[in-house]
Parts: structure tokens; C-alpha cells; sequence
């Protein structure tokens, strides 16, 4: 296990500067994951700690070693692709030892280690079997035992679920999940999926356009995201946005929107700022008319068992509201609707970034 530490780390392809001096530290045992949309150069940071893309600027250590020119066979990593990556002529027993027998280890401590791998990995029936006799699950475990057997002090992973099923993603979390808390070995997980990563971190670090714009603990991100493009991209379904315009009240501010307003005591910025409002679906919470900050119209529900999505229009934006299983509510009526104002966010329309409020 190692701690690993980023300091200015830049990747420059010619003129092109696509990471921009990140500064990044994660601590021995613990799981990160690397989110962002396409191109935010989340895969790009990972392959440069794996040392498979050169470091155009700045300092990595792993485990207090400089290595920024060390070859990744000498960094003491394994790495989890999105493809397997595995020998499609050897058993499941000889793509796990593979890189033991490269290393010179005795045919015994091979086969013990094989074993044990496949034990932690529920392979045990599967290690006479070839990679194309095998599900994408079975296959995708495979490639982790391979990385066990090593017990590197880093491991690596390049969005592993991405070519499973909804199913099978589902079943591969828990194994990493367990995996993680059975080996403490320090972990960076790459994913476009802010579900796997919500679910898997003990850390989320947000990227986009080669920074990172937020990190920490995911129920941190969720409750209290620093931008809008943080609020936006955790969470699912995704966080409503109302925009609206800070005015003056007599209690102090208010928020002014299409139609109604909601009022605070105080709000971070002078009257006249447009602002866009943020509110979870399950933030959003059915009321008496009488009480409600607006009314929608519920324009279509969808049943998940455990609770109803309805896509609702107000003032010709739709809402996403979550309501209780067996709502009852029908595409046409009218859905009376309170903030919930503990939960209410709000950012500068402008820049994007957070403004703080009182409610």
C-alpha cells in the first residue's frame, strides 16, 4: 500500500495542455474515483500514475518515490482495463499467473497464489477454462485476480464495468466493493458512472476541461456541491435548476422565479443577480395548494417500485419530482409543490459558483 502525491501535474500533446498543474493527494488504503464527462482527462491522469503517458510537468510520488521517470514496471502498480485484456489461448489459472511466471516466481508459489486469488474472486471452478467460455463478469474478475496475485501498492482501475450489463455492473461493485475492504490497497478507479463511483469512493474528485473542480467524501459532493456543474453532474436523477433573480424583501431577500418566489433571510448576493436554483427530486415535496411554493403539472410518471418519478412542467420547464410509490398521479394534474428550503441550493448564474444563503 502508498500514499500517492500529485503536485502541478501538467500533460501537454504539442501546444495542447490538456491537465493544467493538478494538485492531488490520496492516502495509503483509501479509494478514489475519478469522474468527469468525456475529455475532462480523467483516463489521461491515470494512465500517467500507471506511468503509460509521460508527465510534461510537476512531481508524482508514490509511497514518498519520485516517478516521474520510472518505467510502470517499476512502480509497483497493477492496472484494470476496460477490455480485460487477457491471453484468449490460456486458462483463467494461467491469465492470473501470468505475470508471476514473467517475474520468475516457482511454479508452487504460482499455484498457491492463483489459488488464493481465485478463492477471494469465487474462481475457483473457473481456473481450467478459457477467457471465451466466460461471462464479461467472469472475465472482468479474472483480470482483477491477475492484479491481486502481484500485491501491488497501487491498484488502477480504467472504467472496468463499462462493457457489462446494468446486472452484472451492479454484482462487479460489491465484488470491488468487498474486494477494497478486504485488501486495503490503495485504489484509483476511473468512471464516467457517478453511480459506481458514489457508491464504490471513499473520495470522489470531480474533473472537467483538465481541473479538478471539487473532492470529497460523495455524500459531501451530493449535499453540498461547490458549482453548478457539480450539482448537476452527481446525483441521479439529475438536480432541478429554476433560474431565478435575487430581490429585495422586506425579510431580508427573496428569489424570484417563473412562477413565484421563494424568501430568505439572506443570500450572498446583491439584488438583481440572476441565479440559477438547485433542488433534488426528493427535495421537491407535495403539499396542500394552499401551502405550496408553486404548482406543476405532471406531464409523465415512471414506476420504479420502490418510488415514482414524475417529469412534471412549470412554466414551460419540467421538473423531476420523486414521490412515494403508488403516487396516484395522473399526466394533466396539477401538483402542488414546497422547497424543501434545508436542501435548497443556489449558484451565480454567471460563473457558476455556489452562493451562500440563509433560508
Amino acid at each position: 500500500m502508498a500514499r500517492i502525491s500529485l503536485n502541478g501535474i501538467v500533460k501537454r500533446y504539442g501546444a495542447a495542455e490538456a491537465i493544467h498543474g493538478v494538485d492531488l493527494d490520496i492516502e495509503d488504503g483509501e479509494f478514489v474515483a475519478f469522474v468527469g464527462p468525456s475529455g475532462c482527462g480523467k483516463s489521461t491522469m491515470l494512465r500517467m500514475i500507471a506511468g503509460l503517458e509521460e508527465i510534461s510537468g510537476g512531481r508524482l510520488h508514490i509511497g514518498g518515490t519520485l516517478v516521474n521517470d520510472v518505467e510502470p514496471k517499476g512502480r509497483d502498480v497493477a492496472m484494470v482495463f476496460q477490455d480485460y485484456a487477457l491471453y484468449p489461448h490460456m486458462s483463467v489459472a494461467q491469465n492470473i499467473g501470468f505475470g508471476l511466471k514473467m517475474r520468475g516466481e516457482t511454479p508452487d508459489t504460482i499455484r498457491d497464489k492463483v489459488a488464493e486469488a481465485a478463492r477471494i474472486l469465487q474462481l475457483d471452478e473457473l481456473l481450467d477454462r478459457r477467457p471465451g467460455q466466460l461471462s464479461g463478469g467472469q472475465r472482468q474478475r479474472v483480470a482483477m485476480g491477475r492484479a491481486i496475485v502481484r500485491k501491488p501498492k497501487v491498484f488502477l482501475f480504467d472504467e472496468p464495468l463499462s462493457n457489462l450489463d446494468a446486472k452484472l455492473r451492479v454484482e462487479m461493485r460489491t465484488q470491488i466493493k468487498r474486494l477494497h475492504r478486504m485488501l486495503r490497497t490503495t485504489t484509483i478507479y476511473v468512471t464516467h458512472d457517478q453511480v459506481e463511483a458514489m457508491t464504490l469512493a471513499d473520495r470522489v474528485v470531480v474533473l472537467r476541461r483538465g481541473d479538478i473542480i471539487q473532492h470529497g467524501a460523495p455524500l459531501e459532493l451530493y449535499s453540498r456541491p461547490n458549482c453548478r456543474f457539480v450539482a448537476e453532474f452527481i446525483g441521479s436523477p439529475q438536480m432541478n435548476i429554476l433560474p431565478g433573480t435575487v430581490v429585495a424583501a422586506d425579510a431580508g431577500a427573496a428569489i424570484g422565479f417563473d412562477g413565484g418566489a421563494i424568501a430568505l433571510s439572506r443570500v450572498d448576493a446583491p439584488p438583481g443577480t440572476a441565479v440559477d436554483m438547485g433542488l433534488r427530486p426528493e427535495h421537491l415535496i407535495p403539499c396542500a395548494e394552499a401551502e405550496a411554493d408553486f404548482i406543476a403539472e405532471i406531464d409523465v410518471t415512471e414506476e420504479l417500485g420502490s418510488d415514482t418519478l414524475a417529469i412534471c412542467l412549470m412554466a414551460g420547464r419540467e421538473l423531476t419530482v420523486r414521490l412515494p410509490p403508488g403516487h396516484g398521479g395522473r399526466p394533466g394534474a396539477r401538483l402542488p409543490l414546497c422547497f424543501d428550503r434545508r436542501n435548497l441550493h443556489a449558484f451565480d448564474a454567471g460563473d457558476g459558483r455556489r452562493l451562500d444563503f440563509t433560508a
